[in-house]
């Protein structure tokens, strides 16, 4: 039973969240942050790790915690904007407030432009965690129409229709190569990597669907055939009912929510890969992803952790994916990371020795040499390969 109840941890987290912060408001905007941090960053450290693989029978179970993600994130979008409406929407504040005695232009009046920004960060946190992680789940899972069209709608609440197509037939083919804008190398910072993945996985997405369409006849530009518009349209009306129902500032808010969620995706990006090297023409294999077993991340992100077996079989749904407790290890769950990563000297130091047990002991003959290159070219400290070619440099002298 734990099994199945662990991977109820997104939709109780953010159905427990967003009735706080309604309900409340004001200095209540401030306990999705504190919860996130709380619930997944202790849940980490405390909690043992999840090396459990169990068999499960039940798969409508874990799919319907998928499919309950859409209309979590519609909610959540809906609320703010509502909350943050100058007028009385379709009647809404009548009936709250005579059935429910629920006051929304008071929570309004009462809650500060910075609180609704803090709650604005917390609900980032649940469209990344929720729209772009259970959207990665869903449109991996190319024989099923419906899984895709689902995916790609939680995909549009963080404009990333590029996603589905760079992540699927881009990153998972060139991951750990220069051809990867996903993969971060060694001495990046995580700020200018996020702008870089960013704007490179849209180029990279709009090249890949712009030959696709090419062999059929069709411009990439085309709404009814081209993936990219059709989900830079699925964006723009999620936007624009933002704007309809609660005005700019719901706009606003709507787009700090949608930016972060992609941000965080980006930084996710950013410590999956980090550093890791690989030839081309090499198949990708577990020692390519960083991996974590940590419990509550496991459990919020739908396994999104077992990221090595992940990218070994990239269509096998979550509860299927194996610990894989001898790949290459993070120190720290998911969100611990995210946060090490935003402060780039700090996380550096981090990665520093584990970068350097990944060239000893995961990296082929040819990795190394690549791996060498890398580390120089990086500057980063401590790294021993970059020792080692600068020891073979003052040798080559000496001899010379």
């Amino acid at each position: 039973m734990i099994h199945y109840l662990k991977f109820t941890a997104f939709p109780v987290i953010a159905f427990g969240i967003l009735h706080v912060m309604f309900s409340g408001g004001g200095a209540w905007m401030y306990s999705g942050i504190a919860a996130l941090v709380l619930v997944v960053v202790a849940g980490d450290a405390v909690l043992p790790d999840d090396r459990s693989e169990p068999r499960l029978k039940h798969e409508w179970f874990f799919n319907l915690m998928l499919w309950l993600t859409l209309p979590i994130l519609f909610w959540l979008s809906f609320l703010f904007s509502w909350a943050l409406a100058p007028t009385d929407v379709l009647g809404a504040d009548h009936f709250m407030q005579s059935v429910f005695g629920y006051d929304r232009l008071a929570l309004q009046a009462e809650t500060t432009w910075y609180q609704w920004f803090a709650g604005a960060v917390a609900g980032a946190f649940l469209f990344g965690a929720g729209g772009t992680n259970v959207g990665h789940e869903l449109t991996h899972r190319t024989y099923s129409l419906r899984d895709m069209i689902l995916g790609r709608w939680m995909l549009a609440f963080t404009f990333d229709a590029s996603f589905a197509i760079e992540h699927v037939y881009g990153h998972h083919k060139n991951l750990g190569t220069p051809a990867d804008p996903a993969t971060a190398q060694r001495g990046d910072n995580v700020y200018t990597f996020v702008i870089k993945s960013w704007l490179g996985g849209y180029r990279s997405a709009w090249r890949l669907e712009k030959a696709r369409l090419a062999k059929f006849g069709y411009s990439v530009w085309d709404p009814v055939h081209s993936r990219m518009m059709r989900g830079n349209l699925m964006t723009l009306s999620l936007y624009t009912g933002a704007f309809l129902i609660g005005g700019w500032w719901a706009l606003a808010v709507f787009w700090v929510m949608s930016a972060g969620g992609k941000t965080l995706l980006e930084i996710v990006n950013y410590m999956e890969h980090y550093g890791i090297v690989r030839r081309p023409e090499d198949k990708v294999e577990p020692r390519h992803s960083w991996n974590t077993n940590k419990a509550a991340s496991t459990a919020l992100l739908y396994a999104l952790t077992r990221h090595s077996h992940h990218h070994a079989e990239a269509d096998q749904e979550y509860w299927n994916l194996r610990c894989y407790q001898h790949a290459p290890m993070l120190p720290y769950g998911y969100l611990t990371t995210i946060l090490l990563a935003l402060v780039p000297p700090l996380y550096k130091k981090v990665m520093t020795p584990i970068l350097n047990h990944w060239d000893e002991h995961f990296a082929t003959p040819e990795e190394k040499k690549l791996a060498i290159e890398a580390s120089v070219k990086s500057g980063m400290k401590g790294l021993k390969s970059a020792q080692l070619a600068t020891e073979q440099a003052r040798f080559d002298r000496v001899a010379a």
